[in-house]
């Protein structure tokens, strides 16, 4: 008891004690101190969370979406290199040898006991037609003959083969073409009946059921296909030679679509890479009447029967006028080409579409945009009737290069 009020007593003293000190607040002073307010929690909210993972979550849709969008670019770039270059080991077959092979020999034997079975004499099988630099050529002498693969494509293949007496050949294996041997042969007569200083011809043929061979003179100064690819590393192909070109293939073209209409034989494989350099860098359009018009890019031609093979022809050459014009190669039979020109006449930036080397030499605006307007109206795929007539288009092409001609002429006259 003693000393519970010996604890009260300090306690009353220690109050005293603080008297005079009105802002001191506790138990034993008259002021009572206010509630403490709650301590912050130095922790992260659920809505932060939340907030922080749907702002991670969004960035990382737009990353995963960006990196898709960047491997499928580079996809497509690879496929369409790898489509050019597809087409280009097959494209320059006619000039660019790559190895021996022993698969041409043991096709061509193949076919000689084909043959054999069906004439009774290997010498017979192969066709001469009516050219004196291989009277005389033989099965035979092609079997013996050294070969060199020059290059596959989607209608056959090509190799380089040259003879005993020194001549070197291409010889072409067509594969997929199912049309009868008979009217095979006939096909091959009235060609060579048909001739053209500019159109080159097959100077033999061979025919069985399993396959068919054409033979050419070999030409060692490639295609226009390979001429424009090397436009691209710096070689000069001035805008008179590429004018010079359009018109010479034009207007051999225009004389085989008339002397063959009747027959129903246009091209039907028309592009770049089949217009061959001869030994005087002059054009010649190869194959000529190989194949059928193929209308798997081009089904709007279906309606016009006999007719969609000329048809076909004017698309194509109106591609080979458009790859002159932008030093550019089509590819997907001309289809991407033909769509990016179209697309960039549209926005009016016709400008863009010439090759840079033309404008450089200081080409004709006129001349050049009369051209292209041409060959836009032979790519027209939507009304394809309304496309030119092969005499049609050497007409003009004709009158673009006069004028060019006319043009140069006058300039160096009035030259000091």
């Amino acid at each position: 008891m003693r000393e519970k009020r010996t604890r009260m007593k300090i306690a009353l003293d220690a109050g005293q004690s603080f008297i005079g000190n009105p802002e001191l607040c506790g138990d034993l002073l008259p002021r009572q101190c206010p509630s403490l307010p709650p301590k912050k929690s130095k922790g992260i909210s659920n809505y932060q969370v939340l907030m922080f993972s749907g702002y991670f979550i969004i960035g990382l849709t737009i990353f995963l979406v960006i990196i898709l969008l960047l491997c499928k670019r580079g996809k497509t770039k690879e496929e369409r290199a790898n489509l050019l270059n597809k087409e280009a080991s097959f494209d320059d077959s006619f000039y660019k040898p790559s190895f021996t092979s022993g698969e041409y020999k043991a096709g061509l034997s193949k076919s000689g006991i084909s043959a054999a079975t069906e004439s009774g004499m290997v010498s017979s099988s192969l066709i001469v037609l009516t050219s004196p630099e291989v009277n005389g050529l033989k099965f035979d002498d092609l079997l013996k003959a050294p070969a060199e693969l020059l290059g596959r494509g989607k209608h056959g293949t090509v190799y380089k083969v040259i003879g005993e007496q020194g001549m070197t050949l291409a010889v072409k294996r067509i594969k997929d073409w199912t049309i009868p041997s008979n009217d095979f042969k006939q096909r091959m007569r009235r060609l060579d009946q048909v001739k053209h200083p500019n159109v080159l011809p097959p100077v033999a043929f061979y025919c069985s059921k399993q396959e068919k061979l054409l033979v050419y003179e070999y030409q060692e100064n490639g295609s226009l296909f390979r001429l424009l690819q090397g436009t691209q590393m710096g070689q000069v192909f001035d805008w008179s030679s590429r004018l010079s070109v359009a018109a010479t293939i034009t207007n051999a073209l225009a004389f085989m679509h008339q002397e063959l209409r009747e027959d129903g034989i246009a091209h039907g494989n028309l592009k770049s890479s089949n217009i061959l350099l001869n030994k005087n860098m002059e054009p010649c359009v190869s194959e000529y009447g190989l194949m059928m018009v193929d209308n798997d890019d081009q089904s709007s031609l279906s309606n016009f029967g006999a007719n969609s093979a000329f048809k076909a022809d004017i698309y194509g050459i109106g591609v080979i006028l458009l790859e002159l014009l932008t030093g550019k190669v089509g590819q997907n039979n001309g289809l991407d080409l033909a769509e990016w020109v179209l697309s960039v006449v549209r926005e009016e930036w016709t400008g863009e579409v010439f090759d840079k080397s033309l404008i450089r030499e200081g080409a004709r605006e006129e001349g050049l945009v009369y051209l292209l307007q041409i060959a836009v109206k032979c790519v027209n795929t939507s009304s394809p009737e309304a496309r030119p007539s092969m005499n049609q288009l050497a007409r003009v092409i004709n009158t673009i290069k006069e004028e060019e001609e006319r043009s140069i002429a006058v300039s160096i006259v009035s030259e000091p």
